[in-house]
């Protein structure tokens, strides 16, 4: 077997997404949702005032806050939508097939990529996953 025919397996590291677009816990839905808009992600790390995540906050959990008009989500805070929202993590050192996993047992569409130390290292989403299938994914 020749050296080139022996491949590396790919991780989470290798296919997450980064930078990553964060909000503070304690912001607006509304400031959120702006973010979101304006740079046409989906998702937010949510982070503390020490810069731990607490979460992923997508552009469904705001929309399902009805009406989710200006004034109801300004008077809202990314907390009062966090606190529904499961907390789920990967590494970079995970598979892409152990991230689906915790996704799917999860009912999340991304999970934060958390390094050795607990600090946020990227984002891993469905369409990173399925860039990763569409690729071959080895």
């Amino acid at each position: 077997m020749s050296v080139a025919a022996i491949t590396t397996p790919t991780t989470v590291g290798d296919i997450m997404s980064r930078p990553v677009l964060t909000v503070e816990v304690s912001e607006s839905l509304w400031d959120a949702w702006q973010l979101l808009f304006v740079s046409g992600h989906r998702h937010l790390v949510v982070l503390d005032p020490d810069g731990s995540c607490l979460g992923v906050l997508s552009d469904r959990n705001v929309l399902s806050e009805v009406p989710a008009t200006q004034e109801n989500l300004s008077r809202l805070k990314v907390s009062d939508v966090l606190a529904r929202v499961p907390m789920a993590s990967t590494t970079p050192l995970a598979t892409p097939t152990i991230a689906t996993q915790v996704m799917t047992r999860n009912t999340v569409e991304a999970l934060p990529v958390l390094d050795e130390r607990g600090r946020l290292a990227g984002i891993v989403t469905e369409s990173d996953i399925v860039r990763w299938v569409a690729s071959g994914g080895h």
